[in-house]
This record gives structure tokens, sequence and C-alpha cells, in this order.
């Protein structure tokens, strides 16, 4: 699916369950219809290109751009309702803290912000790295926060105040992308193209540490009952895990799947996890059925 003229960096779920949003360097938020591979008359343009959206229980969606700005778009109505401009540089990925209602989004200035979604109040900024972050992740708890930092660290923070609770030296090079698996255990990728678990029943010990792709993986999405992990890198290809077992991926690639034809930028599960959606470089967007 192609719409777009320019590298797709986002996506999020759409406003039923068979609807799709994606964004990038086109500056244009488009809406999929999923069963006919098609865009829905439903557009919003950006002043600058769309790093991240967040869609809040189908009723507001959140588009975090190139210069730090969140705009907030009421979903019913298709107007903008509130636009935070808080950070100067690029928002990369934002998450709802959905049993507190807040929204936290990770900026290329290192640091992270707190919002609450309430009435859009700031509550807190912490800096975390000098450099860019670039993924959150929540537990399925929503007790520990993870961020993934272009100094290669990934930082776990509890929820109530944000403090540190560990620090883990995941990714020489730098941290691009996190997961946390149901049972706890949390899954990084860094630009060394290497694909860890962290042990959490044993204080988050490195588990695991695969060499996964040829190049960094930019994201790592896992669906809710954990059955499977997807993993999107630069090096053109999709994998799919299994948690249980790291050494033999499925490949999605061009030659052979129909894949991407530049770097994979971002994925999603949808459809009660049996649907992955991809997008990247390549200014489409490619839809998965794993089973």
């Amino acid at each position: 699916m192609a719409a777009h003229s320019a590298a797709l960096y986002a996506l999020a779920p759409g406003r039923t369950d068979m609807t799709l949003f994606s964004a990038g360097a086109d500056k244009v938020v488009a809406e999929w219809n999923l069963e006919m591979g098609e865009t829905n008359p439903f557009a919003i343009r950006t002043e600058r290109t769309v790093y991240s959206l967040l869609n809040l229980d189908r009723k507001f969606l959140v588009i975090g751009t190139l210069v730090g700005g969140m705009h907030v778009i009421d979903l019913e109505t298709r107007q903008e309702v509130r636009h935070l401009k808080f950070h100067d540089k690029g928002i990369f990925h934002m998450l709802h803290l959905s049993s507190t209602n807040r929204v936290a989004a990770a900026c290329a200035d290192g640091s992270i912000s707190i919002w609450n979604a309430n009435d859009w109040s700031l509550e807190r900024h912490l800096t975390i790295s000098g450099e860019k972050l670039r993924r959150l992740a929540l537990n399925s708890e929503e007790s520990l926060i993870a961020i993934a930092a272009g100094d290669g660290k990934v930082q776990l923070l509890e929820t109530n105040e944000f403090k540190l609770v560990m620090e883990l030296d995941a990714h020489a090079d730098g941290a691009n992308s996190v997961a946390f698996m149901p049972n706890g255990d949390l899954f990084t990728g860094g630009k060394d193209a290497h694909l860890c678990r962290w042990n959490a029943a044993e204080g988050f010990q490195l588990a695991e540490k695969v060499p996964a792709h040829n190049f960094a993986i930019y994201d790592i999405v896992i669906p809710t009952n954990g059955s499977f992990i997807a993993t999107a890198s630069r090096d053109k290809t999709v994998k799919i895990w299994n948690p249980k077992d790291l050494s033999s991926p499925t490949r999605l690639d061009r030659a052979k799947a129909g894949g991407h034809l530049n770097s994979v930028n971002a994925a999603i599960w949808l459809e009660e996890e049996r649907l992955l959606a991809t997008c990247g470089d390549d200014r489409s967007v490619i839809l998965w059925r794993v089973s």
C-alpha cells in the first residue's frame, strides 16, 4: 500500500479496528482502510515531518513532529484541540500510560516529558541522556517504563515518580528499540543490529544476545499475548521471532516475501495481534498476516 510521497516513520491504530494511521516526511497523516488497501478520505497536514503517532482510545490522535511539536487532534471533529510546544527537537516516540491517563514523549534532545492527558498540562520533564531518545516501552503492569537512548544505554524508570530503577548497558553504538514481554522480560535492539533479551526475574540480567539483522534495528513490537516478536531494520527486512527460541526467525524481505525496498522504520500489531503492519523509507505500508 502506497499513498505517501516520502519516507514513513510512524504508524498507529486508526479510528476503527480495520484502519491504520501512517505518517512521515511528506508531512501528511493518512488513514488506511485495511480491508480495501486504500486510504480513507481522511488526512491531516502538518507543518513538519512526522516522527511519531499516538491514538488515545480512538478519541484523540497525537502527532509528534521534527521540531518538537505535539498536535492533539480530535478524531471526531478532525480539529486540533491543542498544540503542545515544549520541546525544540523531534518527538521520536510517544506512549499512553492508560492507568493514570498520562502521555510520555521521547525527544531527540535526550529528555522525556510527561503530560496529563485530561487537560494536557505538563507534569514532568526529565533529562535522560545527552543523546537522542528513540523508543519507549511499558511493562504490562505499567509499573516500569524503558527508554532506549543513543548512548547505548536503556534506562528503567518506575512510573509513580519516574525515578531511575536500573540502567542497562545494552548496545555500544546506540539503543534504538525496546519492548516488554507479558512476563516482564525486556527485549532491546540497537545500531549494532543485535537483539537482546533481559531476564526480569533475575534483575534484568542479560539472558540472550543474537546478531539479528545486518544493520540497525529500528523497532521491536510484541503482541499482548507475547506469541511473537517482530523486528524492523535498516537492512530492509522484517523478522518474526519465537520468543522461546531466537535461533530461527522468519525473514520477510523483498526477494522472497514481497517486502520493503528500503529501511523499515516502524511496525505495529493489529486485529487481535494477527496482523502486523510495517512502514519505511520506500513510502509504503505493508500488511502481514502472521500465524
